[in-house]
């Protein structure tokens, strides 16, 4: 994001910090057993056509709810704030309120295949199948949403797989072209993210250890371990817990739920070394190769039912 723009996301994010959203205007979705109350400014209710953002809430979070089953919150909180201009999502973000609220700064004009394309929904529905495991740890929540918000869009047919793995592949090469950061070890570069501004970096690195450490459960149990199975395995037992979560806390239990060794290999394969994307083994699990003359999948039956399986839910 240009400084230009992110000096005008800054000052319209102090306004309504500030101020709440003026003129409000709300309307309530169900979406399988959670309601979203949403709430919108005038800018946005003007030009609220229900089915059209209707169907972008419900598709996106419908798409989430594939990991797990059953989604994690009952009622979320979505506000709407008009942000004219040619990006579809201009910003969004989580707050772990009670219950939970979700940000998206949208423009008005929108279409509905325009708003299922952009991937900010998928990913903030995401941050909310795991606790907040802390500032120090901010690697690990935007490693998750990031892992999955291209693939959701394949889940909820709004790519194909192929384009899917291609999404996902382009943010790991951003993370890796981030100069911000460069050089510096994941442990120390998490919690000064935002003062280093190495959001592409820490949110890649997050993404490829996820990604790494889903294509080993799933190979190495057989199909009986995924991320998806150990998410929802915590959703049934433990996401509930009142209790202070940070990565490690939530990589031992995971592993409890799974394959205990997996989860801590590849976080000790990462933590403290140099923050960047970490994902030829998992690419040559998955069949994907890379080249000058750019991605190729292969037909080995292995590889390409796993491609299948994440990006179906499988």
């Amino acid at each position: 994001m240009a400084r230009t723009r992110l000096g005008q996301l800054s000052l319209l994010l102090m306004f309504y910090s500030a101020t709440g959203l003026p003129g409000v205007a709300a309307k309530s979705l169900e979406v399988g057993q959670v309601t979203l109350d949403i709430q919108m400014d005038q800018a946005i209710a003007r030009e609220y056509d229900d089915q059209r953002w209707n169907d972008w809430l419900s598709t996106s979070l419908r798409a989430v709810k594939s990991v797990t089953g059953d989604y994690p919150q009952s009622e979320l909180q979505v506000q709407l704030i008009a942000a004219p201009g040619n990006q579809t999502v201009r910003f969004a973000r989580v707050r772990r309120s009670s219950p939970p609220q979700v940000h998206f700064y949208v423009n008005p004009d929108a279409s509905r295949d325009e708003l299922l394309d952009d991937w900010h929904s998928y990913h903030e529905f995401a941050h909310l199948l795991i606790p907040f495991p802390g500032n120090r740890d901010i690697w690990f929540t935007e490693g998750l949403a990031s892992y999955y918000q291209y693939i959701l869009q394949a889940r909820a047919g709004v790519i194909d797989t192929e384009e899917a793995w291609r999404r996902l592949l382009q943010g790991f090469e951003r993370g890796l072209n981030d100069r911000n950061g460069h050089g510096q070890d994941l442990r120390w570069l998490s919690p000064a993210m935002r003062q280093q501004q190495a959001y592409r970096r820490v949110y890649w690195t997050g993404a490829a250890y996820f990604l790494r450490v889903d294509t080993r459960l799933r190979t190495e149990s057989n199909g009986e371990h995924s991320l998806d199975s150990v998410l929802a395995a915590f959703n049934q037992c433990c996401v509930d817990q009142r209790r202070r979560w940070n990565a490690t806390s939530l990589i031992d239990q995971f592993g409890q739920l799974s394959l205990p060794h997996i989860w801590q290999e590849e976080y000790d394969a990462s933590i403290d070394q140099p923050a960047e994307p970490e994902f030829a083994a998992a690419l040559e699990r998955l069949g994907i190769r890379q080249s000058a003359l750019g991605i190729r999948f292969s037909n080995r039956p292995d590889a390409r039912a796993l491609r299948q399986a994440i990006a179906s839910g499988g």
